[in-house]
């Protein structure tokens, strides 16, 4: 029997806490897990529900079906259409002081619990002010300052462990995730991870777009600073185009290309800050190409499709538009 908290990478710490909260029945109604995406804040909340389990002398049988995520007492709250709303919270608050169906205990869990609207966070606080008997609520979250501060008071906030990008390759090597990946994509999911291991085996996944929308963000760059040189509007045009053909790729290709023109408008300002996607060279050789009002007027378009993108605006016109105006403000 392998304790649950193994399957946890690093975070000593944390995982000593709730292995003494545990042991001596101090377990706390409600915990916030702070991290980036894939630092392992759902591996966590399952491994103390498992251990939580074992220590009420469940069988191995119930301890499985939490890890599989098919204990109907340990729960993740679902988000709906990017948010969790007040009716999910109602929903919640209408099962929490139901009696456990298998387990001793009940858990809920609310991943990307920052997206919980201001009225379903108020509506959850009553249950953490005056929380059921052995109910067990965790808040995952990225970013917790989108938590009322009255949320964030009453509960305990833990910050789960992120690596630096020689421990990210250390782990990988051990993991044999590097085999057959070429350097370029390595350096760039290890670097868009932010230190958190589940987000870099995701990256390093085929079947991600991520990485292909990050090199046609390049692309796209690189021919803009080749224009009607080398590089024809149409050409340009094309190669946009033909890339966004689906929501999801023209959005990851937008997060890609404003994270890359901030770099040019940081090596534009002399910031001394970490660049998120090129390099100090690349940074610095289109900060030379690109104006400061060029870049600003970029963000400012990039920013513009983003929010269009929201409204179900029609994919086509979408791409053509960006792919227009870009050409146009270079």
């Amino acid at each position: 029997m392998n304790n649950a908290f193994d399957n946890v990478y690093g975070n000593e710490d944390v995982k000593s806490l709730f292995a003494s909260c545990i042991k001596e029945k101090r377990l706390s109604h409600a915990y916030m897990l702070v991290g980036p995406e894939g630092c392992g804040k759902k591996t966590l909340a399952a491994a103390v529900a498992m251990e939580l389990a074992r220590r009420d002398g469940a069988g191995e049988e119930l301890v499985a079906k939490i890890a599989s995520g098919h204990s109907p007492d340990v729960l993740t709250i679902p988000i709906e259409e990017k948010r969790i709303g007040i009716d999910t919270v109602r929903s919640f608050v209408s099962t929490v002081y139901l009696t456990p169906n298998e387990l001793d205990f009940k858990m809920y869990i609310f991943d990307d619990a920052d997206r919980l609207t201001p009225q379903a966070q108020n509506a959850l606080l009553k249950i953490i002010e005056e929380p059921p008997k052995r109910v067990h609520i965790f808040l995952l979250c990225r970013n917790p300052g989108a938590l009322l501060g009255t949320v964030r008071s009453r509960v305990i906030s833990v910050n789960m462990q992120t690596f630096d990008a020689g421990e990210v390759r250390e782990y990988l090597i051990r993991k044999g995730g590097l085999s057959d990946i070429d350097e370029e994509r390595a350096s760039f999911a290890v670097k868009m991870s932010c230190g958190a291991l589940g987000a870099v085996e995701n990256l390093l996944n085929p079947e991600n777009p991520e990485y292909d929308a990050y090199k046609k963000a390049m692309e796209l760059t690189a021919m803009l600073s080749k224009k009607n040189r080398s590089v024809s509007y149409f050409e340009f045009v094309s190669a946009l185009t033909s890339f966004a053909d689906s929501g999801e790729k023209l959005s990851l290709m937008l997060k890609y290309m404003t994270a890359l023109y901030r770099d040019i408008l940081s090596a534009q300002n002399s910031e001394e800050i970490p660049l998120d996607m090129l390099d100090d060279d690349t940074a610095v050789h289109y900060a030379a190409l690109f104006s400061v009002r060029t870049a600003l007027a970029a963000l400012a378009l990039l920013t513009e499709v983003k929010g269009n993108m929201n409204f179900n605006t029609n994919l086509a016109l979408s791409a053509f538009y960006l792919a227009e105006n870009l050409w146009r403000i270079t």
